[in-house]
């Protein structure tokens, strides 16, 4: 069946196709899976941008840890193994200031125990409180080493046989009033 339409000058004719009667746009259905579609594509990328700002946050936290720790590493490094008045010792007096600790051994009583050494404002590389970390604390473990076997440790605090000490730096943060171990380093030593 075919319909004519005249016009002053022209005739235009339209074919009639089954099935289609007019319709222009899209169904409930094709609506409906279009906002499912473009639904799961935005929860997507809101979790991956989730993801990623949490990966940021750990990367930042562990960043911050291990400059802290290398912080305390730099504070030692020129430090002699031990005193050469005193001899092998390991710790300081109970409340000897941070500027007074003048080998390496003396930081072996820098951490949380009941005299409360540890280093919360942390320290940098000079010695010097960083009183807007105080978040973050820096703990310092000396052990003496068995010179036969690095493994092991020498248990004798004041054994003059050993001659070398094993350094580790334990760095916390505290999250909602507990303190997470976020980095630690260790290193060995020497007495030359």
């Amino acid at each position: 069946m075919r319909m004519q339409f005249k016009t002053s000058a022209t005739v235009f004719q339209r074919r009639y196709i089954p099935g289609n009667h007019g319709r222009s746009g899209m169904t409930m259905i094709e609506t409906a899976l279009a906002m499912i579609i473009v639904g799961l594509a935005v929860v997507a990328i809101v979790k991956l941008i989730s993801s990623v700002t949490q990966q940021n946050f750990y990367a930042q936290k562990t960043t911050t840890a291990l400059t802290l720790a290398n912080n305390v590493r730099e504070y030692m490094n020129g430090l002699p193994y031990n005193d050469p008045a005193t001899g092998t010792h390991l710790g300081v007096p109970t409340g000897t200031p941070l500027s007074q600790f003048n080998d390496v051994e003396d930081f072996a009583g820098y951490l949380p125990n009941p005299a409360g050494y540890f280093a919360n404002p942390p320290i940098d590389a000079y010695g010097q409180n960083l009183s807007n970390m105080a978040n973050w604390r820096q703990e310092v473990y000396v052990t003496h080493v068995n010179p036969n076997n690095f493994a092991l440790t020498d248990s004798l605090a004041t054994d003059s046989a050993c001659n070398l000490d094993r350094v580790q730096v334990v760095v916390s943060y505290n999250s909602a009033g507990t303190w997470v171990q976020i980095a630690s380093i260790e290193w060995l030593k020497s007495k030359l």
